[in-house]
């Protein structure tokens, strides 16, 4: 059974990685913007990504089709990255926070000053020097996004956003990682190439562009 589950995690990883090696120049452009980020000023641009599972949990509002939401998006993510992912068992390994409300308030216990959320959400995530990713955190104020796609395309967003795709491109804007409409963005083909990506076994946290170029230029 043990090698069993093991020839089944390698096959994963290797479709993975031939998945990965098909980006287009476009998806390229893209997932460079997206990326990589200066940890501090006069630093070369890097990118970050987990290195450890995910054990995440959900706080405040626990509607049924807000848990629905989080489990298919995370089962979605966890086929494209082979990143182990479940739903934390104990509050010892939980990493990874979802919390939804609809008052500021619901989130003052989670917001890092302490205080009432005054935007409609927020992420924070938590690396290593290495930029090694291990602590992710997702704020979702539902009441302030008017209709449930709203809500559930900012969640998607941020989601994403933790997993090491920090910034935007005006050359995607319908995608999930930056989604500027009002319709339920899904992940789809180009951002699935791009996430898988990051997540090939050959790039690691820490890494500039130069040398990922290196890994992903055919």
């Amino acid at each position: 059974m043990f090698k069993l589950k093991f020839i089944l995690l390698l096959f994963i990883a290797i479709s993975i990685d031939v998945y990965a090696q098909k980006l287009t120049p476009d998806e390229k452009i893209v997932f460079n913007e997206i990326v990589f980020k200066r940890r501090k000023a006069g630093e070369y641009e890097t990118l970050s990504k987990w290195v450890v599972p995910i054990r995440y949990k959900i706080y405040g509002d626990t509607s049924l089709y807000l848990v629905k939401e989080v489990d298919s998006f995370f089962n979605q993510i966890r086929k494209l990255t082979a990143l182990d992912i479940k739903k934390a068992t104990s509050d010892t390994e939980e990493n990874y926070q979802i919390v939804f409300g609809n008052n500021p308030e619901d989130f003052e216990s989670y917001t890092l000053s302490k205080t009432p959320l005054t935007s409609p959400g927020s992420y924070r995530i938590k690396s290593t020097k290495l930029s090694e990713i291990y602590w992710g955190q997702n704020l979702i104020n539902i009441k302030k996004f008017g209709n449930r796609a709203n809500a559930k395309n900012f969640f998607r967003r941020n989601i994403i956003k933790t997993l090491g795709f920090l910034n935007n491109s005006k050359l995607a804007p319908n995608s999930v990682f930056t989604i500027l409409n009002s319709n339920l963005v899904k992940l789809d083909e180009f951002d699935g190439h791009i996430i898988s990506a990051l997540y090939l076994q050959a790039i690691k946290p820490g890494m500039t562009p130069d040398e990922v170029d290196k890994i992903l230029s055919p």
